[in-house]
């Protein structure tokens, strides 16, 4: 492409109107290639120069954002001289040269991005900006109240100061419910080499893992190790906000900032999470995946965890009357989710076993495994952290009344037990299975009794929950007045 006028470019890219792109220019606002113009002649080629104003690229196009779950053994690096796998060598995009941006050492894990994005590598890993960064820490033997606050107040190692912004008493989940002492959630905004090794070593302590798993607001959520995934444009403009917003507090930005015009208004936020609760067969997959597209959710099935522990106690032959084993079972790691798009998938042993949920031999004992009190604590505790974690609607029987009983918007959905043994045949057939009539009726009495009746989280109307009666109205009409509730909320 020619070389072309600066306020020209601005313009083109929709940036601001030529006469306004003009005065960014004359403030200093303009660069190209790092390197500030403020003369009206000023040209650049907009195919070849990076153009930003106040450190924003104007072409963003032309970039990548990948976000990586960096495996231990993999090097945060472009190429290694020695053979060794890099970070760039999981995420294939011949298109660009990405580059990491920051580093984890090779006996680390976790959230790393990857960009060719230049002025955001500045951002984020230059000090003054000090994004904050959170670390899931399990360490040999637990560590007391004193050590950890002696951690927050900084400590000296080889001559360097180094210092958390916080460190907490967490699960192996990341979750504050039900704390393991020998696991830590660390936050700091350093970035020294080795830093949380060497604090740590200091109050004799020793890494056995650590986990990124924010950069400022972005989240490692489920992505599993070695998995990528690109960012959304909400995001990359959520990263540059956190890194300016960062910068200002520190003073660097403040004549950009006098000159700046106001920033526009935020897009309005749809409430989240969201829940979604009622008995089986009431229509709580067809609601839910449709506020999905409406409004982006992330989509996390919480049965689905259950029939997977069903299916991961049948197939290590543990009984569900064996609540200590099944409960292990729940809280072994060995359960993992993953989105996929807009849903939420689950692995077991890294094998997605989400197709394999709706088995007929799964299907029949879940609820056994799902009374279990024990195997219900570890999911919930899991559930409410993939909620943290993104946008989130999910769907169960307990979602409104126990997993998140402060959610902004909850839904109970119901409708006669003829309905729903309708729609359970029509859903057997869907699923392949052969399911007379009066089988369905005795399926949806069977699975309301065991649902009501448990002593763990019995199936009730969660308080404030909005109660639809799925049987009195068709699907559009059930999901528009579910769109209405949440529109009402959106600020």
């Amino acid at each position: 492409m020619a070389v072309e006028r600066l306020q020209k470019i601005l313009s083109n890219a929709g940036v601001a109107s030529r006469r306004s792109a003009e005065a960014m220019i004359v403030a200093g606002r303009v660069a190209v290639n790092g390197k500030t113009l403020d003369t009206l002649g000023a040209r650049a080629d907009p195919e070849k120069d990076e153009i930003t104003v106040d450190g924003t690229p104007v072409l963003r196009e032309r970039y990548r954002y990948v976000a990586l779950h960096k495996p231990t053994g993999v090097l945060s690096a472009v190429r290694d001289d020695r053979g060794r796998p890099t970070v760039t060598s999981l995420v294939d995009i011949p298109e660009a040269t990405l580059r990491p941006v920051g580093r984890l050492d090779l006996e680390s894990e976790g959230l790393i991005l990857l960009t060719n994005d230049g002025a955001l590598t500045e951002l984020l890993t230059h000090p003054r900006h000090e994004v904050s960064k959170e670390y899931l820490v399990a360490i040999d033997q637990p560590l007391g109240k004193r050590g950890r606050e002696r951690l927050v107040r900084g400590v000296r190692h080889e001559g360097e100061r180094l210092k958390a912004d916080s460190v907490q008493v967490v699960s192996p989940s990341g979750s504050p419910e039900r704390p393991d002492p020998r696991w830590l959630l660390i936050t700091l905004h350093g970035g020294r080499k080795r830093e949380i090794r060497r604090m740590l070593s200091v109050v004799g302590r020793r890494v056995v893992t650590l986990r990124r798993i924010r950069i400022g607001p972005l989240a490692l959520g489920t992505l599993g190790s070695g998995e990528s995934r690109d960012l959304t444009p909400e995001e990359v403009e959520a990263l540059y906000g956190a890194a300016k917003r960062a910068e200002a507090r520190e003073g660097g930005s403040m004549a950009r900032a006098a000159t700046a015009d106001p920033e526009p208004p935020m897009k309005p936020q749809a409430p989240h999470p969201i829940a979604i609760d009622g008995p089986a067969a009431s229509g709580k997959s067809t609601l839910a995946r449709a506020l999905v597209e409406r409004f982006g959710y992330v989509l996390l099935d919480t049965g689905l965890m259950y029939r997977a522990v069903a299916l991961a106690a049948q197939r290590a032959g543990v009984p569900a009357s064996d609540a200590d084993a099944c409960e292990e079972l729940a809280g072994s790691g060995d359960l993992r989710l993953a989105i996929e798009g807009s849903e939420a998938r689950v692995r077991l042993l890294d094998e997605d076993v989400t197709d394999l949920l709706r088995a007929p031999e799964v299907e029949g004992a879940v609820s056994d495994y799902a009374a279990i009190a024990g195997v219900r604590q570890e999911l919930v505790a899991q559930q409410r952290f993939f909620a943290a974690m993104q946008p989130s609607l999910l769907v169960g029987r307990d979602i409104g009344s126990v997993v998140l009983p402060d959610a902004p918007v909850k839904f109970y959905l119901e409708a006669s037990e003829e309905v729903r043994a309708q729609r359970r045949g029509e859903q057997a057939a869907e699923w392949g299975e052969r399911q007379s009539a009066s089988e369905a009726e005795r399926d949806i009495t069977g699975r309301d009794t065991l649902d009501s009746t448990r002593a763990a989280s019995p199936l009730v109307v969660p308080e404030g929950a909005i109660v639809i009666d799925t049987g009195e109205l068709d699907a559009g009409a059930m999901i528009a007045a579910a769109i209405a509730a949440i529109e009402e909320r959106t600020t």
